[in-house]
């Protein structure tokens, strides 16, 4: 049986932070509140758990997912190479709601985007992911509901969908009306615009110019 846990989103605490580690590591997937929606989590480093995670959502690999970092420093492994204009992005408008689409590092899972060519990357805003990235390392999260489905929006909703599936959920309160991270890709001679959310490409444009 899944385990649940509240956490405080903002300022989370210490064993809960410990608890989300264990089972990351471990290979299994936690549920929690993003600063955009509830994400179903894997650790980034470990192919099965990543396996599992698209199983559990009745995801096609060949989609990919975000993943979700604490710190550029975390981009080590990640990432090929990181472009001027990209490294600009990033520090000009992360901690946020901006996912870029980067040259993968050759030897990350293939199922995280294009078959291994490219990976996107987000560094959230919000303390928990910020937390708990920084003590297990980069972890996939994707919208926590099975694929061709609303994203669900409290933990007792995760729960009953997932049972067994979730080794861990955390819940920080009904996320309601929230939207979803603004994704680019950053790997070409223009940034380039694939989903609009949650930071304005006008701020993203002003920024890649700034090189």
């Amino acid at each position: 049986m899944s385990k649940i846990l509240p956490v405080n989103p903002d300022s989370p605490e210490e064993e809960v932070i410990r608890q989300a580690r264990e089972e990351l590591r471990s290979g299994n997937i936690v549920a929690l509140p993003t600063d955009t929606i509830y994400g179903l989590c894997a650790y980034a480093f470990d192919h099965e758990a990543i396996e599992k995670l698209y199983e559990t959502k009745g995801r096609k690999d060949e989609k990919g997912a975000p993943v979700l970092i604490g710190g550029q420093s975390q981009l080590n492994g990640l990432i090929r190479d990181i472009s001027p204009h990209a490294s600009s992005l990033m520090d000009s408008l992360w901690p946020s709601g901006l996912t870029l689409v980067l040259p993968a590092f050759p030897k990350l899972s293939p199922l995280l985007g294009e078959g291994g060519s490219s990976v996107a990357v987000r560094m959230p805003a919000q303390a928990l992911c910020r937390t708990l990235a920084m003590r297990v390392g980069p972890f996939v999260a994707t919208s926590a509901n099975a694929s061709g489905e609303p994203p669900l929006q409290s933990a007792q909703e995760i729960l009953s969908r997932f049972q067994n599936e979730v080794g861990l959920v955390l819940d920080g309160g009904r996320l309601e009306n929230t939207r979803p991270s603004t994704v680019v890709d950053a790997r070409g001679a223009k940034p380039k615009l694939l989903r609009e959310g949650m930071v304005d490409f006008d701020s993203v444009v002003r920024a890649w110019n700034k090189t």
